[in-house]
């Protein structure tokens, strides 16, 4: 990767199209979930982001074989797995690694890599996804630096997922446990994001019963094997977001191809409460900046309520909304770290607590030297950058890499000044 700063000059409005990538978040479980598909799966639209890159590579370490075919497409086959023991240089690079834990149970009887790495939002135990796997039978004897679980066979059962997070990492471990255990399994309180939806019908074209997608209780009927197929990932829902982000920040309009108003769930209501126009149409969704945004409240909550992933961004461009604004993050304990930062280019953000903020919006920020500390701080730093008058340095950029496939090429076809630079 060359230049791990950003030099933006701001000011610039953006305006144009811009085609997504797939989807970061719901990449990861498909990838992972080829380990319990026989033979061949080829799959499309898959975003070439620093993650995914270390997923590809821990199929290969526990024994698939992966075929890159073109810029966006994979060929993955699965002639049978090599160990159950994920290596830890890979595993600690990114916190979707524990994908891997289920689907190695259920082929190899065990399971154990070191602690999941990735981004520091505070407070991120691996017990949601550890208790789906024991509610169905698995035994664990994790210690403080490794996960280890072991398991003679998986059985279907009742997985209750905490209702008030709806957590996507545990329904995504929860329906690939199932899918081969023996038995029917009902998944309650199950995630129904995009990213969800679009995983389960990977699964039941290679075989698999679920009956419920798209609502909050799954029932999955244990298949005895399940095959390879061909599948293409969903949009980056959260990457169309920042673009509409930028597009508010920078007064501009910008149109993300092949997005859907219901893929954006309260995202799209968000946006157009802080004044901006969307139009939906057979190309896509168009976000129009009709002056300064103005000030909203917003709440993180589960699908289809607002994105923890998008609170950053959001919280950039309401920077220099005409009013108040106030964030409250119901998710992470740590996710607004991105708060200081934009302190350095004049906004006006008062930390509440470690949760709440509020934002008393100016009119411009101004250029400054910031850093991003995680994927989604990026993100908003590079928002308010865009908005802001004169020159800012982004550092950070091999975060902000991990889950956006060429940000800063997009941003310049829509009219951003920004380029990648090596600086001291």
């Amino acid at each position: 990767m060359t230049g791990n700063t950003w030099h933006i000059i701001g000011g610039r409005p953006l305006r144009g199209r811009v085609r997504p990538s797939g989807s970061k978040n719901g990449a990861l479980p498909t990838l992972a979930a080829t380990l319990l598909l026989d033979g061949e799966t080829i799959l499309h639209n898959v975003p070439r982001i620093l993650d995914v890159e270390t997923m590809l590579a821990l199929l290969r370490a526990v024994g698939l074989t992966v075929e890159e075919r073109g810029r966006s497409s994979v060929r993955i086959t699965n002639h049978g797995l090599t160990t159950h023991r994920v290596p830890a240089e890979l595993a600690e690079k990114m916190r979707a690694s524990h994908y891997l834990l289920g689907p190695l149970l259920l082929r190899l009887g065990a399971a154990e890599m070191a602690m999941p790495g990735g981004c520091s939002l505070g407070s991120r135990p691996v017990t949601h996804i550890t208790s789906v796997l024991e509610t169905l039978g698995a035994r664990e004897t994790t210690s403080d630096h490794t996960i280890a679980l072991t398991a003679s066979a998986l059985r279907g059962g009742t997985v209750t997922l905490d209702p008030v997070h709806r957590n996507p990492g545990a329904t995504f471990t929860a329906v690939m446990a199932a899918s081969l255990a023996y038995g029917e399994t009902v998944i309650e309180n199950a995630s129904f994001e995009p990213d969800v939806v679009a995983f389960c019908e990977l699964l039941v074209a290679a075989g698999a019963t679920i009956e419920g997608i798209g609502t909050s209780t799954l029932t999955v009927h244990g298949a005895a094997e399940l095959g390879g197929t061909t599948h293409t990932i969903n949009p980056d829902r959260l990457e169309a977001g920042t673009f509409f982000c930028a597009a508010g920040a920078t007064r501009g309009e910008v149109m993300v191809e092949g997005m859907r108003r219901c893929d954006l769930g309260a995202v799209a209501d968000k946006l157009t409460e802080a004044g901006l126009r969307l139009e939906e149409s057979a190309e896509g969704m168009v976000a129009a900046a009709l002056g300064r945004p103005r000030g909203v409240a917003v709440v993180t909550r589960p699908f289809p309520e607002f994105p923890t992933d998008l609170q950053p961004p959001m919280a950039a461009m309401l920077a220099t909304a005409d009013g108040n604004s106030r964030i409250h993050e119901s998710i992470f304990d740590q996710r607004l770290q991105y708060a200081d930062q934009l302190l350095k280019m004049g906004a006006r953000i008062r930390l509440l607590d470690g949760r709440r903020a509020e934002i008393v919006g100016v009119p411009q920020l101004h250029g400054a030297e910031v850093e991003a500390y995680n994927i989604r701080d990026g993100a908003a730093l590079v928002v308010a950058a865009l908005g802001a008058e004169g020159e800012s340095w982004v550092s950070g950029r091999r975060f902000v890499a991990r889950g956006y496939e060429d940000l800063e090429g997009k941003l310049s076809a829509l009219g951003a000044d920004i380029r990648c630079v090596d600086r001291v």
